[in-house]
């Protein structure tokens, strides 16, 4: 059960949306604002007020603090100690105070890639690694990995079987203009790194020929990519139209240039129209607009302003149309049908591609391993390896998993979307 959110003083300089993210309990809560906001600001206030409390304390170490940087993880711990000898000077005898002082070079503080470490070596003797293993450097695991993946390419080239070397050729003439190898590891290179965020990188490898492999009758609005690539042509549209808003204002501005306004109202219901085809029609109503897209000619009428603005002016609209005809570009040039049919002939050559990406895996973990080396994204894999038991399919908290449940009250997670799209 939750503990009620105190009243805010008339000392307290907090928002309210930020003191209620401070003392928040009995759930899990997200919070999201714009960067300069104060979310770390709020998170440390809020490790200290669990710390410092009166009537429901608890140790420093008992807090699992995760953050993005060394140096943020460093200004926590150096806030919390200020805070604590702050309230140690209000009341000296408190003991608990003293304690948490003492504790707090040990607490919980650190990256989440330093935490994974701290596992991985602790229990390095439960998966298959050598315990003294190093971190590799950047320059390093960049020469392992181009060493691989020529050597991957090499063996695939030079394959007994005619049909998966022809498989290859076919994967290396669709994705580049000539028989470029360096194009195709960095095609790989990127597909294995998206694979890694994944907690079972094969899996999801794997799954992706599946999604290539189209049933004739289905539409192109029943894929499963659609709904979001919907969401986000929205967004630029609507970025697009923010910019010809801006285009606008500069236009009713005493000395802006007037004869522009007429061409930003036409701008505007282009736009609309595009957003809520987008938003409410098929891919095909979207198709029948882009495809006839055509822009009025911005106003040659001269006028008595001022050239700066005009200018400005000019660019905003130029950036929106840039934005639009991108989207243009990128997804609208084919009819729906031929769309569909041609990821339908992606198939095969997507297939030779995550095989290609499987063997590079796991030729640079053999690699890495010869030399007793492991990255960042290893410390990851290795780390949910030690923490998770497989049961029916599905990954269920290990022991150590729950020992750490065990021992931690609250986990806090500092640049959570910056981490989540990098770890």
């Amino acid at each position: 059960m939750g503990l009620s959110i105190p009243n805010k003083g008339p000392d307290v300089t907090w928002t309210d949306e930020q003191w209620k993210a401070i003392w928040a309990s009995g759930q899990d809560t997200l919070v999201s604002a714009a960067a300069g906001s104060g979310k770390t600001a709020v998170l440390i206030n809020r490790m200290i007020e669990k710390v410092i409390s009166k009537d429901h304390p608890i140790d420093v170490d008992e807090l699992l603090v995760v953050t993005f940087t060394n140096a943020s993880a460093a200004e926590m711990r150096h806030r919390m100690a200020e805070a604590l000898e702050k309230e140690i000077v209000k009341d000296p005898r408190n003991q608990h105070l003293r304690r948490q002082l003492s504790l707090v070079n040990k607490a919980q503080i650190s990256t989440l890639h330093s935490f994974c470490l701290a596992i991985v070596r602790q229990y390095a003797y439960l998966i298959n690694i050598d315990p003294g293993f190093k971190i590799a450097n950047e320059g390093e695991s960049a020469l392992l990995r181009d060493d691989v993946l020529a050597q991957v390419l090499e063996e695939a080239y030079d394959n007994e079987n005619e049909e998966k070397v022809d498989a290859v050729y076919r994967l290396v003439d669709s994705f580049t203009s000539d028989r470029d190898d360096q194009a195709i590891e960095i095609l790989i290179g990127k597909l294995y790194d998206t694979s890694r965020v994944h907690p079972d990188p094969t899996k999801w490898l794997r799954s992706l020929p599946e999604q290539y492999d189209i049933p004739e009758e289905v539409t192109i609005d029943e894929l499963d990519f659609i709904g979001p690539l919907k969401n986000a042509i929205q967004f630029s549209l609507e970025e697009a139209r923010a910019q010809i808003e801006e285009m606008r204002q500069y236009t009713l501005k005493p000395d802006g240039p007037f004869t522009y306004a007429e061409t930003a109202d036409l701008d505007f219901v282009l736009i609309d129209e595009a957003i809520r085809r987008i938003q409410y029609g098929t891919w095909q109503d979207a198709y029948d607009f882009f495809s006839t897209l055509k822009w009025s000619t911005l106003s040659r009428k001269k006028c008595d302003c001022d050239p700066d603005l005009k200018e400005r002016a000019k660019k905003k609209r130029d950036q929106a149309k840039k934005s639009v005809n991108q989207i243009k570009e990128a997804y609208f040039l084919r009819k729906p049908e031929r769309l569909l049919q041609e990821i339908r002939l992606m198939a095969p050559i997507i297939q030779t591609l995550v095989e290609l990406t499987e063997r590079f895996g796991e030729k640079f973990t053999e690699a890495k391993s010869q030399r007793g080396l492991v990255d960042f994204s290893d410390l990851e894999h290795y780390a949910l390896e030690i923490l998770t038991v497989k049961e029916g399919g599905m990954l269920k908290p290990s022991p150590i998993a729950d020992d750490f449940r065990n021992r931690f009250k609250e986990v806090l997670i500092d640049e959570y979307q910056d981490g989540a799209t990098r770890c």
